[in-house]
């Protein structure tokens, strides 16, 4: 245990924001280059290659792959976290999301995460996952516990009419304090969004594996994200052959100063989650 009483956590968490870019929106130079790729590579499960760009550009990226967004489905995504955003300055990031007529689940991710760290307990239940995410700044590992849920138990929670802890299972919750800074509890947390998130899934020419385009519809700058998962085990052919997959659609990614959640968490008003 920590001080305080607080667990010591079994994954080395450092700043999300020593991920941060030094740029809003900067365009790539040159053609798309592949990051080193870390040495766990063999433990985690999956891999997620990702390219973000503007709205403008998505749409037409989208277009060249054979995607129409009017088929989109439409989630709206959540965050829990302090009004002074202390989960993320510990790498934890709390999520709800509604999948329209679809449900809904909540994760708890530490990114960040160490894979040989890991509780093994943890590791062998189902929903969760261990996946390396590449984007333009690099690779970053990220641990997380994912369940799905009613969408009327979500959306009871996320109107404040009952106490948002009580979506998270007990895994999840041990996972959160685990991670959490000292004192702080889910059912004290401030809710963020939602963001609306349009979302396809398929295939595309040049790319055997399966595709998401998501367009996430923040209020003064949407972004498109482009990416596919693969399983670790065939990850290296996936990583090699992603930039030649963007030349031919010509999809240039761009340096984005915050992730999705670091997005969703600055342009969302706090407030109490419940009570």
């Amino acid at each position: 245990m920590g001080p305080a009483g607080c667990a010591v956590t079994g994954i080395g968490v450092r700043s999300l924001r020593s991920h941060v870019t030094p740029e809003i929106g900067q365009p790539l130079s040159g053609r798309y280059a592949v990051p080193d790729v870390p040495a766990f590579l063999d433990e985690c499960d999956t891999v997620e290659l990702k390219a973000v760009l503007t709205e403008a550009e998505g749409r037409r990226a989208a277009r060249s792959l054979g995607f129409d967004l009017a088929d989109a489905s439409t989630r709206h995504v959540y965050y829990l976290d302090t009004p002074a955003l202390a989960l993320e300055a510990a790498g934890v990031i709390v999520r709800i999301r509604r999948n329209g007529d679809a449900g809904a689940d909540t994760t708890v991710r530490i990114r960040p995460a160490d894979p040989a760290a890991l509780d093994p307990e943890l590791r062998r239940r189902k929903g969760f996952n261990v996946e390396l995410d590449m984007a333009a700044h690099g690779f970053v590992c990220s641990a997380s516990l994912k369940t799905r849920l009613a969408g009327a138990t979500v959306a009871a929670a996320v109107s404040g009419r009952t106490p948002p802890g009580g979506l998270f299972t007990p895994r999840q919750r041990r996972l959160f304090q685990a991670y959490a800074p000292c004192g702080v509890g889910l059912d004290g947390l401030s809710l963020f969004g939602p963001v609306r998130v349009q979302r396809l899934a398929g295939t595309a020419r040049g790319w055997q594996q399966p595709l998401a385009l998501q367009l996430w519809e923040f209020p003064a700058e949407p972004v498109l994200e482009l990416s596919s998962k693969v399983a670790a085990s065939d990850a290296a052919t996936a990583v090699a052959r992603w930039p030649s997959f963007l030349d031919l659609h010509r999809v240039i990614p761009r340096l984005f100063r915050h992730t999705k959640s670091q997005t969703a968490l600055r342009v969302s008003a706090p407030r109490p989650a419940y009570g």
